[in-house]
């Protein structure tokens, strides 16, 4: 599965910076379709667009567009650093419990769209992760998505995962400083349903690959972003 990562902003940010989708459906939904198209003429891959908005709306309609464009799945990025955002209470502050309201309101329009839906969060913000998939358990979610690295030791935090699938009903996706084969074997060893690799494929098309030939057990589902991908998960029905 190949990620494309976009920001929606404000009008007056349209056109400054490469990370934020075009500003109209029209526009927006013509990017998406070449994005589309040239993520998967290399491979026989599935495509998500990873989302932060600052209005439901405009990720409504950004998923619309994606969905027509012929993407394959969404995702709720509520754990990013754009700093805009976290003025406006969204992204990471999403997860805190005072603002969990508003995060439920987005999770519930978002789950009811066609393309499936992906929740993407950020260990270390709040303790209680376990009572917040358990709602989301009852909206309609795909899978969840964690970043689980852990910057001092610039490795993944095994650990939480481990701990997290426990009390997690949904399909997991880990992901953060996965640089080595046993890197990724470890984190499915500890429960993670999907791995994604982020950083190293930028500079390297062909790093997932090298992953995926070097694992010694058999490696369920690879993701990778920007724009490159090799083993994909089935289509949920």
């Amino acid at each position: 599965m190949v990620q494309l990562g976009a920001y929606l902003a404000e009008p007056p940010a349209y056109g400054r910076e490469s990370y934020f989708l075009p500003s109209s459906i029209e526009k927006c939904t013509e990017f998406l379709a070449e994005e589309n198209r040239r993520a998967k003429a290399r491979r026989d891959v599935l495509t998500c667009l990873n989302l932060a908005s600052p209005k439901l709306e405009w990720a409504l309609e950004a998923a619309d567009c994606f969905h027509r464009a012929g993407g394959d799945f969404l995702e709720l990025n509520v754990h990013g650093g754009y700093e805009p955002y976290l003025r406006l209470g969204k992204v990471r502050a999403m997860v805190l419990p005072e603002n969990r309201g508003e995060l439920f309101r987005w999770v519930k329009a978002l789950a009811e769209l066609e393309v499936p839906f992906i929740v993407k969060f950020r260990e270390g913000i709040v303790d209680d992760y376990s009572r917040v998939l358990r709602n989301l358990a009852g909206s309609n979610v795909f899978a969840v998505h964690f970043n689980v690295r852990d910057d001092r030791a610039r490795k993944p935090d095994y650990s939480f995962v481990q701990d997290l699938k426990k009390n997690c009903p949904l399909f997991l996706l880990a992901s953060g400083y996965v640089r080595s084969p046993k890197d990724a074997e470890t984190l499915f060893d500890k429960g993670a349903d999907m791995v994604g690799i982020a950083e190293p494929t930028i500079s390297n098309p062909e790093f997932i690959y090298t992953i995926a030939s070097k694992c010694h057990s058999k490696l369920p589902y690879l993701a990778t972003r920007p724009n490159e991908t090799r083993q994909s998960p089935p289509k949920p029905s």
